[in-house]
This record gives C-alpha cells, sequence and structure tokens, in this order.
C-alpha cells in the first residue's frame, strides 16, 4: 500500500512516498535474504518491464540524487551477477 511520510535530508523535511506490506496479509512473504530477492528479481518480469530493469533504474536515480544504498546496491550486483551466469534464459532463469 503506498504511504506518504516525511523524511529528513540534507536540505531538511521532505515528503516521500513509501510502499508498505501488510504483515497480516497472506502475499507476505516475510524477511528474505538479499539473494533470495535478487533470485526473485532476476526472473521477475511483468507489463512495464524486468524486476531487474525496474531495480536498477532505481538505485540509478537515488545515486544521481546523492542518495547511495549499500543493500540496493548490493542487491543489484546479486541481480546482474544472476542474469550474467545465464544470459541464453533472460529473465527466466
Amino acid at each position: 500500500m503506498p504511504r506518504w511520510i516525511t523524511v529528513e535530508t540534507a536540505s531538511g523535511a521532505t515528503p516521500a512516498l513509501t510502499f508498505v506490506m501488510n504483515r497480516a496479509s497472506p502475499l507476505y512473504a516475510g524477511r528474505q535474504s538479499l539473494e533470495a530477492v535478487a533470485d526473485v528479481l532476476a526472473r521477475a518480469c511483468g507489463h512495464w518491464g524486468t524486476g531487474a530493469e525496474y531495480l536498477l533504474n532505481t538505485v540509478s536515480h537515488l545515486e544521481a540524487k546523492g542518495i547511495r544504498d549499500r543493500n540496493l546496491w548490493r542487491l543489484q550486483r546479486l541481480v546482474a551477477e544472476l542474469i550474467e551466469r545465464n544470459p541464453a534464459e533472460g529473465n527466466a532463469l
């Protein structure tokens, strides 16, 4: 579910849109390792593109804004490695 929150930045407080999972939902998978998440993102594809593309777009835009999230970049590296190991299969690892 989308939620608006206030985040603190170097320029002060600013609104930010976040997406929150209802942990009581049967769709909630619980905590997953970065490796497990990378496996899903390397395979995922929807109407608007792949999970890998969405992740790269996210980390690239954050970086352009001066926001570097080491866990997202680690996840990006893991996804890229999975795709590189299985190039013929693309997003159907």
